[in-house]
């Protein structure tokens, strides 16, 4: 889905870079299908209190859901999703923020169903028809961001009550 050339590398600072990593300065969407933008918290292992904000671009929404079951939720800043044209009332790209990711279950199939800022339910495209019975089973729910809170700032760690996020693990079945 995310495409580059080998003009458009960044040559990184060696030192600085992860053994492995390319940078790249511009990526092409080969696919105009809904993507992913996961922002989360990376906390200082020496210096406890101390955190940055790392954001990762994911193409499908089952990726989405597979790497927030391996997270602690605690650290989950944000969702946006990428909707692009023909899925966007402006027929251009545009972003929706997510508030929950659901896992929904029948003998169908699975589904991942999103529920955005504004309490609208809505999905990436190709969702089986469910039957009955169908599970919706809670994988994250993002709580809106203080207002004042600047990304990419050296912080401290909010006390574990004032956190922005939750796991739900509370099972919704479907009537």
């Amino acid at each position: 889905m995310f495409v580059s050339q080998p003009q458009y590398e960044f040559p990184f600072p060696p030192a600085l870079e992860q053994p492995g990593s390319q940078h790249w300065r511009m990526v092409e969407l080969t696919l105009h299908a809904p993507w992913f933008l996961l922002s989360v918290d990376v906390v200082d292992a020496e210096i406890r209190d101390c955190s940055m904000t790392r954001t990762v671009c994911i193409a499908w929404d089952y990726d989405l859901a597979e790497v927030l079951r391996g997270l602690d939720p605690d650290l989950v800043r944000g969702i946006v999703c990428m909707m692009p044209a023909w899925a966007s009332p402006n027929g251009q790209w545009s972003s929706r923020e997510v508030r929950e990711v659901w896992m929904c279950s029948s003998p169908a199939g699975q589904s991942v169903l999103l529920l955005d800022a504004a309490g609208q339910e809505f999905d990436c495209g190709l969702v089986p028809e469910h039957v009955e019975p169908t599970t919706k089973d809670l994988l994250l729910r993002v709580s809106p961001a203080k207002p004042g809170r600047q990304p990419h700032s050296r912080r401290k760690t909010p006390p574990a009550g004032n956190r922005r996020t939750r796991r739900a693990g509370a099972r919704k079945d479907a009537a």
